[in-house]
């Protein structure tokens, strides 16, 4: 457990140092509660389940075109089983066009079951999205970078809707 906290704290401080250039501008950030659903891209057996997604992020523009944005997203079996569950803190870089974004950048994935915890290897994250006034639209893509895995070979894809705050 002490490796899951450090490894959290490890990603917040680094997206913590990315924000400073932000704060000194004097933007404004844009808080996010996102829900959605996610499912696998693997050879044969691609959308044989969906799992659902909650998501909290914040933006923090740095200039006029971008933002990085700090994320924290929770990965829940649709059967709600809760044996366990997936944490996964992150931070993305995104360009912003207009209501328009594209972003790129990692994600940790963190498993705690039964009072166990176990760090996965960082997952790379790509995401493109439009917000509608309050309401956020956002489509992902993550690859796994197991040993072994393959360049580009086990994915998933998904989809969230949000509220901004």
């Amino acid at each position: 457990m002490k490796k899951v906290i450090l490894v959290a704290l490890a990603v917040v401080m680094l997206a913590a140092a990315g924000v400073q250039p932000a704060l000194a501008q004097e933007k404004k950030t844009d808080l996010s509660l996102n829900l959605g659903v996610q499912t696998n891209i693997f050879p044969g057996t691609s959308f044989d389940w969906l799992d659902l997604t909650v998501d909290f992020r914040v933006g923090f523009a740095l200039g006029k075109s971008f933002e990085i944005s700090p994320e924290l997203m929770a990965l829940i079996d649709s059967d709600f089983s809760f044996e366990g569950v997936e944490l996964s803190p992150g931070v993305i870089l995104n360009y912003k066009a207009g209501n328009f974004f594209v972003g790129a950048g990692v994600i940790l994935p963190i498993w705690l079951e039964s009072g166990d915890s176990d760090v996965g290897n960082v997952m790379p994250k790509i995401n493109v999205g439009y917000n509608f006034g309050k309401l956020k639209l956002t489509g992902y893509f993550l690859s796994i970078t197991e040993s072994g895995a393959g360049f580009l070979k086990y994915n998933y894809i998904g989809a969230t809707l949000g509220y901004r705050f």
